[in-house]
């Protein structure tokens, strides 16, 4: 009776483990940015970003943010660019 017990409590673990990891879980990290504000002045276009918590505070349009680049900042948006290869793309914020 104890034999077929442990051998059923394994046969359960292996079903369960088998359909976790089909369950297409995905453990890619992905970065949080958040934009805090923006701005213009006399001598550019300003924004103020905070990725994975980390804040930037006020960086100009065309300088770098951690592995990010600031493209282009309007009142309320700002659009950066990734250009590492394995996540090369375009965020709106």
């Amino acid at each position: 009776m104890r034999l077929i017990l442990i051998i059923l409590v394994f046969v359960s673990s292996l079903l369960l483990a088998g359909t976790s990891t089909s369950a297409g879980i995905s453990t890619k990290r992905q970065d949080i940015l958040k934009l805090i504000g923006t701005t213009e002045a006399s001598n550019g276009k300003f924004a103020w970003v905070e990725i994975n918590g980390e804040d930037y505070g006020w960086t100009r349009e065309g300088r770098n943010v951690g592995k990010y680049k600031i493209v282009k900042v309007e009142m309320g948006k700002v659009i950066v660019d990734s250009y590492y290869k394995e996540n090369k793309c375009q965020k709106y914020l």
